[in-house]
């Protein structure tokens, strides 16, 4: 997956987000679940990093899967599912490919939407670490402990919380570049486009795999 070119990476990693998105299966959806785990693993990625990582959008998804839960609790772990394999999705994406390329990537299409990517980027590496500090006092300070609706109340505590910290540390980023130049566009350099060699058979399998195994679970086939 490391030698891949960028493009084929990225296209596979649409149709793979794509069979996330619209998988209404369980267990489509924790098959897509090992199959990115293996690329990650063939990959030479740090596993258990990356599901750690993965932990924190899943997360949020509960608060969501929640409310869905007097309807269903099938659509409640699918909801948890789908938030788990998109993060892990974008961490095979990342871990594999040199985060300028992808801006440049997002550059072809729209300068914004560069920018945009580039600030997500460094948000998430600072909002995981500044969530794992917070996430470490609550457990310390018996935020799990009690009846459910303490919990549930503690919890959403902590999310404002988080909240509050990600709009300032946003700021921060956004005062610091300022400071350095920034203008409302950072200048990349678009990659050219280069013909499929044998490297980018292993993120064409990928999609061909993923979209074989929605293709299997959907209800219409």
């Amino acid at each position: 997956m490391h030698r891949a070119s960028v493009e084929t990476k990225i296209a596979s990693t649409a149709v793979a987000l794509g069979t996330i998105i619209f998988s209404t299966m369980i267990l489509t959806l924790v098959g897509q679940f090992l199959i990115i785990l293996l690329f990650q693993f063939a990959s030479k990625l740090p596993v258990k990093r990356l599901l750690i990582w993965a932990s924190y959008p899943a997360f949020f998804a509960v608060i969501f899967a929640i409310s869905q839960a007097q309807y269903s609790v099938e659509l409640s772990a699918q909801t948890m599912l789908r938030a788990v394999d998109a993060a892990l999705l974008m961490l095979l994406l990342i871990g594999t490919t040199p985060f300028t390329r992808i801006i440049a990537e997002f550059g072809r299409v729209s300068r914004t939407l560069s920018n945009l990517a580039f600030f997500s980027y460094r948000f998430f590496f600072l909002f995981t670490d500044e969530s794992s500090r917070r996430l470490t006092a609550f457990r310390v300070r018996g935020g799990f402990q009690g009846p459910i609706r303490t919990k549930i109340k503690n919890a959403a505590n902590l999310i404002g919380l988080l909240f509050v910290s990600y709009m300032d540390s946003g700021e921060k980023v956004y005062d610091a570049v300022k400071t350095r130049g920034y203008r409302g566009e950072f200048s990349t350099e678009a990659a050219l486009l280069g013909e499929l060699t044998r490297y980018d058979f292993a993120p064409v399998l990928f999609a061909c795999v993923t979209v074989a195994l929605f293709l299997v679970g959907s209800p219409c086939v």
